[in-house]
């Protein structure tokens, strides 16, 4: 109801006015009374003086007829005589008028600018989701909320490494996002390289991805408090028709029916921030185990020497002001000398990181960005030399990334493995502060999935190996070459 059809109602309730009466004066249908009190319908604005100098006359009329001048005074809060009674109720009546009228007008400017947009044309969906939507996302400056019912394992595909380059934003992005366990689970590999990739060329945005049992049909992005996209899609999974909803309260209440499909027992991998990570004492488990697999594509954090762990553990308590890291890192330091002295690893390893932390030392030991010194990295190479010797069940495998020119930006994500239990890091989440610092992977087809993948991935032509006696071969070839670059990347920092 309106400022101005909420006081008309309350003068013919006072007055005790028929409303076929207040018609008769106005001369107007009763039909248009009812809508002015009741259904925020104004008269036209030509009309309306007109309109309200008739009503005054007749309300001013009807109350100093029974004398109810003194309450009228009370109920309305004005000082109202015979003489000025009629003035004051066209004054009331104007000014409710011109209230209403403003409202009505932004009510107008708001349905058009929350107007509902519907893309059918190939052109116009491209250019919606590869620019617009991502576009908007940034623009947004607020933490946001986003539900997608559409199967990730539809849209991934070879075309990631084409993906455009946005800027990263300066705000949380939480997306629950649905993802196809039958596709993902499937005799070929190629959904989980797809996957592996698209979470890599996201790593700005914060994911939980739940197999899509309950959604498979619905088709839908919402992003809380802005945008619901509701899609048709084909048989080939290609959207056909996308309709656009941006009227805030529509899409809350499309948001409230869409949540409860993202069930908690149906999450596969979970996005986690380190210190739930630490508190329920996962990392501690994840190493009391064997066999392990790592994937390590920034630096390397593992055999380190005795001469680095003080280091660490001061650049926690000194740099970053971590107290709790700090006793984490002296906490691992006496749990993996105990590991790598029989426990069985292999290590995969980019042949282009390894050149970058023999150029800067860098590694993410836990939540410690550290840059090792040029001492401390030669070093570190006499140390997985001295432990590959006594544990012959460590093994390396470098991976030669120039043979995979196309997806070599999107290999940043470090995987860590030990065939029951799976986590994902994010290096870039120590360098931005944005996105995810973890996803631990809860479904055990999945861990098992990656296990064959990396076991497989061994056999490669672009997959180098190293056992115990081959590390030690080529520490004998190259070993001087190696610390021939490290002193020169000294002589370049210093420089």
């Amino acid at each position: 109801m309106s400022a101005y059809g909420s006081l008309l109602k309350n003068l013919i309730n006072f007055s005790g006015s028929k409303l076929s009466t207040v018609a008769e004066e106005v001369g107007y249908d009763v039909s248009y009374i009812s809508k002015w009190c009741n259904k925020a319908k104004l008269p036209a604005s030509k009309m309306a003086p007109n309109i309200n100098r008739a009503l005054a006359n007749h309300f001013s009329h009807e109350i100093l007829k029974h004398e109810d001048l003194s309450t009228f005074s009370k109920i309305f809060s004005v000082e109202a005589t015979p003489e000025t009674l009629n003035s004051i109720i066209y004054t009331l009546l104007k000014e409710n008028y011109k209230e209403s009228s403003r409202e009505a007008a932004n009510d107008l400017n708001n349905s058009e600018a929350y107007k509902t947009k519907i893309l059918s044309l190939a052109n116009d969906i491209y250019e919606f989701f590869n620019h617009e939507l991502p576009s908007t996302i940034l623009s947004y400056n607020e933490p946001l909320e986003v539900l997608c019912t559409l199967d990730i394992c539809r849209f991934i595909n070879i075309n990631n490494v084409d993906l455009p380059i946005y800027p990263t934003p300066t705000h949380e992005v939480n997306v629950k996002m649905a993802l196809s366990s039958k596709k993902l689970f499937s005799d070929s590999p190629y959904y989980l390289k797809q996957l592996y990739y698209f979470i890599n060329s996201h790593s700005y945005l914060t994911f939980d991805f739940y197999d899509n049992t309950l959604m498979e049909s619905l088709n839908t992005i919402i992003i809380k408090d802005h945008m619901a996209i509701l899609c048709a899609v084909d048989q080939y999974n290609r959207i056909l028709t996308a309709t656009v909803v941006t009227d805030p309260e529509k899409v809350n209440q499309i948001y409230i029916r869409t949540l409860p499909s993202f069930r908690t027992a149906d999450l596969l991998i979970h996005a986690t921030e380190s210190e739930e990570f630490y508190q329920h004492g996962y990392r501690t488990d994840f190493y009391s185990r064997d066999n392990f697999q790592i994937f390590l594509a920034r630096g390397f954090e593992f055999l380190l020497p005795v001469e680095c762990w003080e280091s660490i553990t001061r650049t926690a308590l000194e740099r970053d002001n971590d107290e709790f890291m700090a006793h984490l890192v002296a906490q691992l330091q006496i749990t993996w000398e105990e590991i790598f002295e029989k426990n069985s690893m292999d290590f995969f390893v980019l042949k282009s990181s390894l050149m970058k932390y023999m150029e800067d030392g860098e590694i993410i030991f836990a939540d410690v960005v550290y840059n090792m010194t040029p001492e401390e990295r030669k070093l570190h190479i006499q140390k997985v030399l001295e432990i590959t010797k006594k544990n012959p069940n460590i093994h390396f495998y470098v991976i030669d990334d120039e043979y995979l020119p196309n997806v070599q930006h999107l290999l940043h994500t470090s995987v860590f493995n030990n065939r029951k239990k799976l986590f994902l890091k994010n290096p870039e989440r120590y360098h931005t502060d944005i996105g995810p610092h973890l996803y631990s992977v809860l479904s055990d087809q999945l861990i098992k999935e990656v296990n064959d993948f990396l076991d497989n991935l061994k056999s490669h032509p672009y997959c180098f190996s190293y056992d115990a006696e081959g590390i030690q071969k080529f520490a004998e070839k190259y070993g001087s070459l190696i610390y021939r670059m490290i002193d020169l990347s000294a002589f370049k920092t210093n420089k």
